[in-house]
């Protein structure tokens, strides 16, 4: 089963998916975080082709401030990294709690260069699909503060947006926030609200819920068709006995 954590740069996705993971498997749950730009199959030429293909997408060196490439040259490259993960993920029964999806790739690439989504959904045919995605849902003006630093496609700036980051951050961050929630409301993800108060254990929970991981507490509300047929596909995420 894989579960992918979505929403914008800054959104908290990993620092979820490891929080979630982590609380599957306290509940007797095989699951693990699965950093999307960082998988190996314990094959050496298999890894020393991603580790390649890694360093291309993802350069030690940072990113320059505009891109002479394109949008096409970098959508061929990760639709070849997820469809890895696709291949790596390819009958496991672990629940892989991931930081980010192919979706966020679509919805930046949409952006810059006014590709259907359908055209673009197309690039990553061989891409796992999520069987739950959950959209951190967030204003742009506080997932600013919670990091110190953003790179260049980060701030939009290979989108164009120029002056000050924080306002080219929060414009760029924005309207992909925009596409993702129209994508969440046609595919029928999981939408996570986050504000001021808003604790990690409280979205963690939330997801919890959603999969009906708290059936023993009074307030669970009960399965939805779809969640029923998840679990009846998924017997590992069966309550853990008490």
């Amino acid at each position: 089963m894989l579960i992918a954590i979505e929403g914008i740069d800054g959104a908290g996705k990993t620092h979820i998916a490891g929080r979630l993971a982590r609380a599957l498997s306290q509940r007797g749950h095989p699951a693990r975080a699965l950093n999307k730009s960082d998988i190996t199959f314990g094959d050496n030429f298999a890894d020393s082709r991603l580790s390649l293909l890694k360093e291309v997408i993802w350069p030690q060196q940072g990113e320059p401030k505009q891109d002479l490439l394109g949008t096409h040259f970098y959508l061929h490259l990760l639709a070849a990294w997820f469809s890895a993960i696709g291949c790596l993920l390819k009958g496991s029964r672990t629940i892989s709690v991931m930081d980010g999806s192919q979706y966020r790739v679509i919805a930046k690439a949409h952006r810059r260069s006014g590709l259907s989504l359908d055209v673009l959904r197309g690039y990553f045919a061989s891409a796992a699909e999520p069987d739950l995605v959950v959209l951190l849902s967030i204003d742009p003006r506080l997932s600013w503060t919670r990091r110190a630093q953003f790179k260049e496609t980060e701030l939009g700036r290979w989108d164009g947006l120029a002056g000050d980051p924080r306002t080219a951050y929060c414009a760029y961050q924005d309207s992909i926030q925009v596409l993702l929630m129209q994508m969440a409301e046609a595919d029928g993800w999981m939408v996570v609200p986050q504000d001021e108060t808003t604790r990690d254990t409280d979205v963690v929970d939330a997801i919890l819920q959603h999969l009906s991981v708290y059936t023993d507490q009074p307030n669970s509300r009960p399965l939805s068709v779809p969640e029923l047929q998840l679990l009846a596909d998924q017997p590992e995420l069966t309550p853990a006995a008490t």
